[in-house]
């Protein structure tokens, strides 16, 4: 039976539609849960967390390559089902529980950095990514389906419409590759949105070095709440126009660059520099 059969007949079955309050698009290609294993690198020591597990799909080939998952499901239905499918493995766990309101650091196993795999709800992809990137020193790597344009702004370079906030606050966290983009009918039933499958390694230490991360990421977030704002005025509100100017001209960064064209490093100096200096 294909995994779309199978998605009908449990819907059918249960009397019950996919909920769009929680994102429900089940993945039906087989051959993408494949990439998925492969992105990950899945092996037989590694502990794996599943955010959002569906009807079991992914966690199935997870099981098969991985030493122990666990599984995190807030629909009652699907977890009543998992927990059955997954009675007499060992080597799974599923919990019956909102991903964002988990204390993630009592979830991971003592001596263990687990890697995060999962077929995110498009509904809060952000607020997984952040809830992922506080807690990154608990972390592996992260392969995450997810909207194609949040993905795109995930990998963005510098200059570009999609680079932002969220760029640079996974860069500060980890290393991201875009492994590739799937249509619409991968899904059931199909998101109106493409989808893509990001991979995040997440780095021993900060990719910058930061006086004060709340004040950093502060600026960040305020200089591209005016992105097609020059410097000079997106970041007036942390510094008189003349003190300002100073720190950007010690910097070699002129007050006139718009924020969408500076990279992390530069960010990290100017905060560095106006946080030693109000």
């Amino acid at each position: 039976m294909t995994l779309l059969n199978q998605v009908k007949t449990f819907l059918r079955t249960n009397r019950i539609h996919p909920k769009k309050q929680l994102g429900q698009h089940f993945l039906i290609n087989e051959e993408v849960l494949s990439i998925i294993i492969d992105a990950g690198e899945v092996s037989e020591t590694d502990v794996v967390i599943e955010i959002g597990t569906g009807l079991g799909f992914l966690t199935t080939e997870l099981a098969n390559f991985a030493g122990r998952v666990i599984g995190v499901e807030v629909d009652s239905i699907l977890y009543e089902e998992l927990d059955s499918q997954f009675a007499d493995d060992s080597s799974v766990e599923i919990i019956h529980k909102d991903f964002l309101e988990l204390d993630l650091p009592l979830l991971i196993p003592t001596d263990t950095y687990p890697k995060v795999i999962a077929n995110l709800p498009y509904a809060i992809t952000t607020p997984i990514l952040w809830k992922l990137l506080e807690h990154s020193d608990y972390l592996g790597c992260c392969v995450l389906m997810m909207q194609r344009e949040v993905a795109e702004r995930i990998v963005a370079s510098p200059g570009g419409k999609d680079y932002g906030a969220l760029t640079i606050g996974i860069s500060y966290h980890a290393d991201t590759q875009l492994i590739g983009t799937l249509s619409a009918d991968n899904f059931y039933p199909e998101p109106k949105v493409e989808s893509a499958l990001v991979r995040m390694s997440m780095l021993d230490t900060p990719r910058v070095t930061v006086v004060d991360e709340s004040f950093f990421f502060r600026l960040v977030r305020e200089s591209f709440r005016g992105r097609r704002k020059m410097l000079k005025n997106s970041l007036k509100r942390f510094a008189p126009s003349d003190k300002l100017t100073e720190i950007l001209s010690s910097l070699d960064i002129l007050p006139q660059r718009r924020p969408e064209t500076l990279d992390i490093t530069e960010f990290a100096a100017i905060a560095n520099l106006l946080c030693t200096n109000i």
